[in-house]
Parts: C-alpha cells; sequence; structure tokens
C-alpha cells in the first residue's frame, strides 16, 4: 500500500461538509492508505475511448448494481437501529414509532431524485479472473493508474485555489476501499446511528417530525448515504475493489445519459491529463493472447505518446486453454 488518502487539503469548514461527515466519514477515510495504482477492467472499446478523449465516466449511484448497494446499507443499519431501541429499553410502542421515523429516513435515501451521487470503479488486483471475465469478455484490457495523480486530477477543488465560480457546483470527493467486512461495517455505522436515535429522542412528538425540516436529521442522512456507497455484501469481496465517488448539490444538471440495456444510465464526464503520467500500465486480457495484439497495443501506446516502459504493458498471466 502507498501514502495516506488525500483529505489534508478537504476544506470541512466548506458547507457541504457537514458536522456529521467531519466526525464519522473524515475520521474512517484519512486514516486509510492508498495503493499506489487502481486498476480499471474495460472492453478494447472502452480502452480507447478513455485513452482517445482522456476522460472517465463516473455513473450516478442510484442505476447499475449500485441501487442494490444502497439497500444493502440502509437495511443493514435498520437491523442495527432496532438493536438500538432494545439496548435502550424502549417498550414496543416507542420502538415501533423510531422505526417508522426510520423507514422515513430509508425511502428519502432511495428517492432517486434526491441525491446527486456519481462513482467510478477500480481495483487494486492487477490480474484478476473474475474482473476480466466480468468485465472485458477475458479478451479486453485493464489500466492501471496512479492513484495519487488521478485522484489530484479529479478533485478540482484541490488543484486549485481559486474561488468557484456562480456557475460551477460545489463537488465532494471521497475515495476509499470497499468495506466487505460485517463486523467493520457495524461498527462504523453503529456510532452515526446512535447520535441519529440520540435526534430521535429529543423530540416532543416523532409522529409530528418533518425530516425535511431538520438540518441535523438531513445532514445526517446524508452522511449515511455516504457510507452506502463504500460498503458492499462480502460476497463480492473478490472484487477487491477501490472507488472514487462524487456528491453535488440537489439540482445539479452537469450530467450526460447513455443507453444500456434498454434505460438510460446518467453519468458525468471526468478529464485526466496523459502528459501527466497518470496511467502507470496496461495489460492485455488472458484470452487475447496472441504475439500480434502485444505488438499492436504498443503501437497504440506510442502513437497516442503514452510515457510507458516496456514492461509497463504486459499480457495477462491467467492461464486459458481455449
Amino acid at each position: 500500500m502507498g501514502a495516506k488518502l488525500l483529505t489534508t487539503n478537504i476544506d470541512t469548514n466548506s458547507g457541504i461538509y457537514n458536522k456529521y461527515y467531519k466526525k464519522y466519514i473524515y475520521p474512517v477515510i484519512e486514516k486509510q492508505e492508498i495503493p499506489d495504482e487502481i486498476i480499471h477492467y474495460t472492453d478494447i472499446g472502452g480502452f480507447v475511448g478513455i485513452i482517445d478523449n482522456k476522460e472517465l465516466w463516473a455513473s450516478h449511484t442510484h442505476f447499475l448494481n449500485d441501487k442494490t448497494e444502497i439497500k444493502y446499507t440502509l437495511n443493514l443499519s435498520k437491523k442495527i437501529f432496532e438493536t438500538l431501541c432494545k439496548e435502550k429499553g424502549l417498550n414496543e410502542e416507542e420502538k415501533n414509532k423510531h422505526l417508522d421515523v426510520f423507514d422515513t429516513i430509508k425511502k428519502k435515501l432511495e428517492d432517486i431524485n434526491e441525491v446527486n451521487y456519481f462513482s467510478l470503479s477500480f481495483s487494486i488486483n492487477p490480474d484478476s479472473n473474475l474482473l476480466w471475465s466480468n468485465y472485458s469478455k477475458n479478451d479486453g484490457y485493464n489500466i492501471a493508474f496512479n492513484t495519487s495523480k488521478l485522484i489530484k486530477q479529479l478533485d478540482k477543488k484541490q488543484e486549485s485555489n481559486e474561488e468557484q465560480s456562480n456557475d460551477e457546483p460545489e463537488q465532494v470527493l471521497l475515495c476509499s476501499r470497499i468495506f466487505y467486512d460485517r463486523v467493520e461495517q457495524e461498527k462504523i455505522l453503529t456510532e452515526l446511528l446512535t447520535e441519529i436515535f440520540d435526534l430521535l429522542t429529543r423530540q416532543d412528538n416523532l409522529g409530528d417530525i418533518h425530516i425535511e425540516d431538520s438540518e441535523d436529521f438531513l445532514d445526517a442522512i446524508k452522511t449515511l448515504r455516504w457510507f452506502s456507497i463504500f460498503f458492499k455484501d462480502a460476497c463480492f469481496a473478490q472484487e477487491e475493489e477501490f472507488r472514487i465517488a462524487f456528491f453535488y448539490n440537489d439540482n445539479y444538471e452537469g450530467y450526460h445519459c447513455r443507453p444500456s440495456s434498454g434505460t438510460f444510465i446518467p453519468y458525468i464526464i471526468k478529464k485526466f491529463d496523459i502528459d501527466q503520467k497518470i496511467v502507470a500500465g496496461v495489460t492485455i486480457g488472458p484470452k487475447n493472447n496472441m504475439d500480434i495484439n502485444l505488438d499492436g497495443l504498443r503501437k497504440f501506446i506510442k502513437l497516442k505518446r503514452i510515457d510507458l516502459s516496456p514492461d509497463q504493458i504486459n499480457v495477462s498471466r491467467i492461464p486459458y486453454r481455449y
């Protein structure tokens, strides 16, 4: 593993970083270390598009598989919250009132029109049989990125000290490995959920509470939503995923849509500068093993003036008999 996560330049006094973010998310993220390189698996068309356009597409987290990930974290949170109700000695009526409010919180977090979260997925595994199969049909490519350099490019706030214009939405960037361990997830969530529980117990009448009118509740909910981006079921642990996520204020309209499997997937375009040696290597998939493919890749890399040494252009070491 490499350097610490790039959080030292984050302005935690910014309005978009609420007190719950500072208290619960920032410490979890900051204590991590990042890998020197993160890997993106794709087919040949995706590979050419990334290199030619010098851009990555971050998909809205309510689409593709991320919708189930949101539900995973929220369902786990409700179980923890129910346990808290029992530990705090609530009677059945009080417990049901608290759980009703928590269901309101869940519904708000699942509302597709209320949040603007986008994410980029990578792996720390440079030669994964599973990922070759899932994302490149075994004959695609993967691109290794220098993690620190890529993050600096993607986070406009860290790259510039200039005040953002009124037309430029404020962006929050978080990057982290994905947490797969259920015990670790529960430990992280319990502290935040205990504070949400305490907020509820201070209400005179839970039946009259309006989440939208409480800044405290909204901030706590947004923080819970951030955790849902970085928590996945342990059955996905083989992916060894590292994720870069972006949040924009409500009503953000700077996105595009692409068709996929009969639906439209919102995404944002994130540019990077190849000249900054952000691309750290390229590997050809295990089925794509003819000598001509390696020669062709080297010609392509040279044509695009990507500064890679011969040992940074490789073929997968996974053996295939067909």
